[in-house]
């Protein structure tokens, strides 16, 4: 039933809270993702979305007031998408991630690709729910000096109301620099902790695709376009590695068809790529973040595999360390069309054991551009860890911790939270039978004298049995529950999420 709630709740409502939250971790929680998959037209006739990442946009807000208070409120930021749709009786022309649309004929389509596209005209008229930030430089703000955007895997961004939600505008990445102009970026930008700092690529597809890397100053708004690559293939990166001096790219093997033309035609991003090919090599690009006149120091080809989140990095000396979840192929792509999440059909539990990613961390010396980058060890398949996090205070330096979500085959998708001990290389898990967890985000101790799992972990989760939703307050530590906040509705299990720490200038005047 996690796919099929189509619930909002507009007007702020208390939740039922047992256990502490403690101080430190207040502040607000947003989630997004997906917010149901079915509408039906104002003709009665019902339509789908078909792969969960081309679900409905929702956004998700709980107001964490107080040890013993949580408000929750949501909205979906895709109205004009779903308007469109109940007065029509048609998807919106455009890009998707795997919609089709089986009501186009061959001409049609054919036609479509060479037609001019609508703009969008209005905040809400775009379905956007992967990533969110509250402090992207370059972009407007509102009359406080808060943001709150919406992103995914295109060079585009929605801004939203940071307290209701509302959608009340959109960008594209040429407001930040005139020569990100392509149609493609990553839903996961990365922000430097020292700086604040964003950064990312802009791609554009074509015979010769361009990688565009670039960096956006926190005190300035201002755009530096890093480093220019043009002898990659154009691939699908939905994450990326960020150091104290570098930007690291890895291209891995979700290249698209044609340099992308196939796209045109077919308008999602699955039917566009080319079949996974074991043969071809990933390549990791390094690019000085801190001389845009240096460009890539260093390139170094590693193991096939595909991935979508990055999880750190960092330098030890001139070598370079990277973790990173992968894939061995693509399969987990065709694995979350909803059919086969759902496990309606027998044949949707032979998509079960697919889609498993490995726990990797990889090692490639910058002084010798071109050696190979090299795989220093696994975590194990058997547990299946994605959507992966860390301590915020270790991003780019060395960690020890991992956190993620485990797919150990006990359900379609997912099924517990580990912590991994790098160290050790031992496990921890938390797991109760039903009940699905969203991805964790991690708010540390703020002790001085802290260590990296002092700290709490914040996570959605829905309760299979009783069909309903709740936060998770859990101890870093070894994963104990310290609170929950229970819901009367349930949260389809979405993407991604941010915390904001209510001393941050993003909740002022809140």
């Amino acid at each position: 039933m996690q796919f099929e709630v189509f619930h909002e709740e507009r007007t702020p409502v208390e939740l039922k809270v047992t256990g502490e939250i403690p101080e430190y971790a207040l502040g607000v929680l947003y989630r997004t993702g997906p917010g149901g998959y079915q509408t039906t037209t104002d003709k009665g006739v019902e339509i789908s979305m078909s792969h969960w990442f081309d679900a409905f946009a929702q956004t998700h807000r709980f107001n964490l007031i107080s040890p013993k208070k949580v408000l929750y409120n949501s909205r979906h930021t895709c109205d004009g998408v779903l308007r469109g749709i109940r007065e029509t009786g048609k998807i919106p022309s455009g890009f998707s991630f795997a919609q089709r649309d089986p009501c186009q004929s061959f001409f049609r389509k054919f036609v479509a690709t060479f037609a001019p596209r609508p703009e969008v005209k209005t905040p809400d008229g775009v379905n956007i729910a992967v990533t969110v930030s509250t402090d992207y430089p370059g972009y407007p703000a509102d009359e406080k000096g808060r943001s709150l955007y919406i992103k995914t895997d295109a060079a585009a961004v929605q801004r939203l109301d940071p307290e209701t939600l509302e959608p009340v505008g959109l960008a594209k990445q040429t407001v930040l620099h005139p020569d990100l102009s392509g149609p493609l970026s990553a839903s996961h930008s990365r922000t430097c902790p020292m700086t604040g700092d964003v950064f990312n690529y802009n791609l554009t597809l074509g015979h010769k695709p361009i990688y565009r890397i670039f960096k956006v100053a926190k005190d300035t708004g201002k755009t530096d376009i890093l480093a220019t690559i043009t002898d990659a293939p154009g691939a699908y990166i939905h994450s990326f590695f960020l150091t104290p001096r570098y930007v690291v790219i890895c291209v891995w093997g979700s290249h698209y068809a044609c340099g992308g033309i196939k796209m045109l035609y077919h308008r999602n991003i699955m039917d566009a790529l080319e079949p996974y090919d074991s043969r071809k090599r990933t390549m990791w690009y390094v690019i000085d973040r801190t001389d845009s006149r240096r460009g890539v120091v260093s390139s170094h080809p590693g193991e096939a595999f595909f991935a979508f989140h990055s999880v750190n990095a960092w330098e030890e000396g001139e070598e370079i360390v990277a973790e990173v979840p992968v894939y061995g192929d693509m399969d987990v792509l065709k694995k979350f069309y909803v059919n086969n999440l759902k496990g309606d059909e027998k044949s949707a539990w032979e998509w079960v054991e697919k889609g498993r990613a490995v726990l990797t961390r990889w090692r490639m010396d910058t002084r010798s551009s071109g050696s190979d980058a090299v795989k220093v060890w696994e975590m194990g398949k058997e547990l299946g860890m994605e959507l992966p996090t860390i301590n915020p205070n270790f991003v780019t330096l060395p960690h020890r911790f991992t956190y993620g979500l485990l797919n150990r085959c006990k359900s379609t998708l997912l099924d517990g939270i580990a912590k991994y001990d790098s160290k050790t290389h031992t496990t921890m898990i938390w797991e109760e039978h039903a009940h699905t967890p969203g991805e964790c985000i991690f708010v540390p101790s703020p002790a001085p004298d802290a260590a990296e799992d002092d700290g709490v972990l914040l996570t959605v989760v829905l309760d299979g049995c009783a069909k309903k939703s709740y936060l998770l307050v859990l101890d870093a530590r070894d994963l104990s529950e310290v609170a929950r906040a229970e819901m009367e509705t349930a949260v389809g299990l979405g993407f991604h999420g941010k915390h904001v720490g209510r001393d941050s200038p993003a909740l002022a005047e809140y």
